[in-house]
């Protein structure tokens, strides 16, 4: 499994993302075909598609973060998620 599809695993099973066009356009700015191009390619994130994938990810913490303001706990394990999800696109970068 690569990288891309672990990501695009986790962000669905935890309902941050509905479809695999939705995890294209909406978290790496590419094509709705994007995320299936690649899979069938055995492909992986491009350094911009991981960027811009990084980037959501962080928006998506800190907002979390403000809405743990009103809801307490019930968004620890969204920002927890979301944070293994932030790791491995920053580890990626990094290589």
């Amino acid at each position: 499994m690569t990288l891309m599809e672990e990501v695009y695993d986790q962000l669905s099973e935890n309902a941050f993302v509905e479809t695999a066009e939705e995890f294209s356009t909406d978290w790496c700015w590419r094509s709705k075909s994007w995320f299936a191009v690649q899979k069938s390619k055995n492909g992986e994130f491009s350094v911009p598609a991981a960027i811009n994938c990084l980037n959501k990810v962080k928006m998506k913490i800190a907002l979390a973060h403000l809405k743990r303001r009103k809801l307490g706990s019930l968004m620890d394990s969204d920002i927890r998620v979301l944070g293994e999800v932030r790791t491995l696109l920053e580890d990626h970068l990094l290589e």
